[in-house]
């Protein structure tokens, strides 16, 4: 496992998390909410503790999934881990709890952009970690409670990646603490294998093609 701050490029503006509230950019917000928003994105980027931690290649004897399956031959497996810390939460909580609806809301938007960078960046360093000889091809990142990967398999995932180390804690029913943390893996096949995971796009960044699966 490795575990560190990352180093990605991704920098929260207020314009971004008025986008994802519908209102366009801080020239059509009403002021008062343009200046919740520089507040909200100013706040996470100094509450916000990013870190991750991947396996680039598990040990597919040692490790094993409760109940998924892929349905193509999986030659590789890569998991990984990435979170915002816990002082986050308290943040969000603390605004939550003085009934600053609004701030909470902008600060839940700005974390879950946040938290979605730094999970494109350690997949980006997923897919370019490829075999010398190009044999394999990786498919697109799947997530715990997400589409058809129940929700514990949280749990096997962070055993494996020994998640405490980045202070990732699995609930007793499979939730994530700190609540800005993503687990996540991507599997390998070999490059003549078609299957529809192996072609999809997340399009979570509007790029196509991707440059983070290559």
């Amino acid at each position: 496992m490795i575990a560190k701050e990352p180093e990605f490029n991704f920098q929260l503006k207020a314009d971004d998390i008025l986008r994802e509230m519908k209102y366009g950019t801080a020239g059509t917000a009403p002021e008062r909410i343009v200046g919740l928003a520089e507040a909200a994105a100013k706040e996470i980027e100094q509450t916000a503790e990013p870190a991750w931690g991947l396996n680039l290649e598990a040990d597919m004897e040692d490790f094993e999934f409760t109940e998924y399956s892929a349905g193509f031959p999986v030659k590789r497996l890569s998991l990984a881990a990435v979170t915002l810390g816990n002082e986050l939460d308290t943040a969000m909580r603390f605004h939550r709890e003085k009934g600053e609806d609004t701030y909470e809301y902008m600060l839940q938007i700005g974390s879950n952009l946040l938290v979605e960078s730094l999970a494109d960046h350690v997949n980006y360093l997923i897919c370019h970690s490829r075999d010398r000889e190009q044999l394999l091809k990786p498919a697109f990142r799947k997530s715990p409670g997400v589409g058809r990967v129940p929700l514990h398999e949280n749990r096997p995932i962070a055993d494996y990646l020994m998640v405490d180390r980045i202070q990732i804690e699995v609930t007793s029913l499979f939730q994530l603490v700190p609540k800005k943390t993503i687990l996540f893996f991507v599997e390998w096949a070999p490059r003549k294998f078609n299957h529809n995971d192996l072609k999809k796009r997340c399009h979570h960044c509007g790029k196509n093609p991707c440059e983070f699966r290559i």
